[in-house]
């Protein structure tokens, strides 16, 4: 039987898969290696958290950050509770950011960017309907309602146990109808997309990839909010391979060397910025050796949400790289 919702979804692939890997993060100067039982757990952790401060079905959380590791779970986990992600780029301005939440009265906001901490702090009173403000980055604070993403997990750990029995029928009871995320596009106006189309979206999706196998991993870094800087991650669950996820554009460049994925997944934006780099340090290199260089040696396909300039998909396609533009993840409608 197809699957009809996320949370279906990932209960599948960890029944499928356990014990192998799923993600892998950088932890200090190692890799930390996550499997599908591990993050199915951080999922529950998170989801046991937002229930205990009260989260419920068709609620919705801010979440203004990239597509980081601990982004992504805290997506899986709102899904579990049938809420609703209102995705926000990192850096968008505070008062947007206030602004949509009050409007949309979000329950939980989710912050990536430390440097809005004190202005966070001074403003928090404007900030209506939220229970919680929560950082991603480890911040040092004591306060009530303003907290850091490690309380999150410590807490949820704690309260799991307790929650398990509640979470799984809350879990098992999000509808396809249910509506999963709500967009806002650059006039203003926001757009919902549900449980069922997400799910058909990927299957339609994944159905043209028969290539990717189980062995091949991603890797991406994408801070935009669009549905397809939001969607293309989930294909990962859906595919069951292996991704890893950069913290940042610098550390980009760095951890993709060690993880030398066959996939990228990258906006036109982001593969515009990376032959910029690639064009901007040749020495004496030819530019499609350059690129493979610099994508870790090993890269095989780009999934992208249109397709760059000319001049940078020759390259792309010189240096023995494909592009797997995903369909309807950029048609998405109002």
């Amino acid at each position: 039987m197809s699957v009809r919702t996320i949370p279906e979804l990932v209960a599948n692939k960890v029944k499928e898969h356990g014990t192998r890997l799923l993600f892998q993060r950088r932890d200090g100067w190692s890799w930390k290696q996550i499997t599908w039982l591990d993050f199915d757990r951080e999922v529950k952790n998170i989801a046991s958290f937002l229930m205990d401060a009260g989260f419920k079905t068709g609620d919705n959380a801010l979440v203004a950050s990239s597509n980081n590791l601990d982004c992504i779970a805290t997506e899986i986990a709102i899904y579990h509770l049938g809420g609703i992600v209102v995705p926000m780029p990192r850096e968008e301005a505070l008062d947007n950011i206030i602004e949509t939440a009050n409007t949309l009265k979000s329950k939980i906001i989710f912050l990536e960017s430390e440097a809005y901490l004190e202005e966070v702090l001074k403003r928090e009173s404007e900030i209506r309907d939220a229970v919680n403000i929560i950082f991603f980055s480890d911040v040092r604070l004591k306060h009530e309602r303003v907290i850091n993403f490690k309380l999150v997990l410590k807490s949820g750990l704690m309260k799991r146990k307790k929650l398990h029995d509640e979470l799984a029928i809350i879990s098992d009871s999000v509808s396809p109808d249910n509506i999963a995320a709500i967009f806002r596009n650059a006039q203003g106006s926001t757009f919902k997309v549900s449980q069922g189309e997400m799910i058909d979206i990927l299957s339609e999706a994944s159905k043209k990839f028969s290539q990717i196998g189980i062995e091949d991993q991603s890797f991406s870094y994408m801070t935009t909010a669009s549905p397809f800087s939001i969607f293309i991650n989930y294909l990962t669950f859906l595919m069951g391979t292996r991704a890893a996820v950069a913290e940042s554009r610098k550390d980009f460049y760095y951890d993709i060397l060690e993880v030398m994925p066959t996939m990228l997944y990258e906006t036109r934006d982001g593969l515009e910025a990376i032959y910029d780099k690639t064009m901007s340090s040749l020495n004496g290199t030819s530019n499609e050796k350059k690129l493979r260089k610099d994508l870790g040696e090993r890269i095989k396909y780009v999934f992208i949400d249109s397709k760059p300039k000319e001049e940078v998909e020759n390259l792309f396609l010189k240096a023995g790289i494909s592009f797997l533009e995903v369909p309807g993840l950029n048609n998405l409608k109002d």
